[in-house]
């Protein structure tokens, strides 16, 4: 199937006025930067509608102490080239994009960035056709671009206090270099294993700290918690 990569400026005499829709696979990016890899590809999918234009960034990835993307703010990365940076996709097709680490300095923990596919139909002003555009944003993804170095994380008890509700939380910091992941994520005390607890959401990155809340009488003391995972 032929696939059509057009810059937007080539948009200025068409009119898109059906709303389309797309797809990124795979879902998450990744590099494994510990066996040098500093490229990689993803391809949109086109999944009804007319055709879509859409752009590319990739931002700084933030999350605040409960693990949930900060949006609002993030600053663009200059650590990436995405080729193309804007695609068009046409009904029933996909197309390719190459995502190129271009940072400098050795890669000695594991990093993520965010790659924000924004999806922009241009229709033509009608009072004066093939010049004026106006602009309505539609679907939007989050993309994350994981940088692995194939080491591991360290979650350490930084401290824990007792809240509303009957519970109590624990912060704890990775201290390792490698992420943390947190969907196999247990928490023993004594000899109790406890699986319900907040924070879940995303890795906690190297140098990190996570909110963690869960149904506790009382705070807890370094030396009463491990992070098994």
């Amino acid at each position: 199937m032929k696939k059509h990569i057009l810059t937007l400026t080539s948009l200025l005499f068409a009119a898109f006025g059906a709303r389309a829709a797309f797809t990124i696979e795979p879902a998450m990016v990744m590099m494994f930067a510990d066996r040098g890899e500093k490229a990689t590809f993803m391809e949109l999918v086109h999944t009804g509608g007319g055709p879509a234009a859409v752009q590319f960034t990739v931002l700084e990835r933030v999350l605040d102490m409960d693990g949930v993307l900060v949006k609002e703010g993030a600053a663009r990365s200059t650590d990436f080239v995405v080729h193309p940076a804007e695609v068009i996709l046409f009904p029933n097709e996909r197309a390719t994009v190459q995502i190129q680490y271009r940072g400098k300095g050795k890669i000695t923990a594991d990093r993520a960035y965010v790659l924000y596919s924004q999806e922009v139909p241009l229709e033509m002003d009608e009072e004066e056709p093939g010049v004026g555009m106006s602009v309505k944003m539609l679907t939007n993804y989050y993309t994350v671009i994981a940088l692995e170095t194939g080491k591991p994380g360290k979650p350490v008890f930084v401290s824990s206090k007792v809240i509303d509700g009957g519970k109590v939380e624990v912060i704890a910091e990775n201290r390792g270099t490698g992420r943390v992941p947190m969907d196999r994520m247990s928490l023993i005390i004594g000899n109790k294993v406890i699986t319900d607890f907040t924070g879940k959401s995303n890795s906690i990155m190297p140098g990190t700290q996570r909110r963690l809340t869960f149904v506790w009488p009382r705070a807890v003391a370094a030396n009463e918690i491990k992070f098994v995972y």
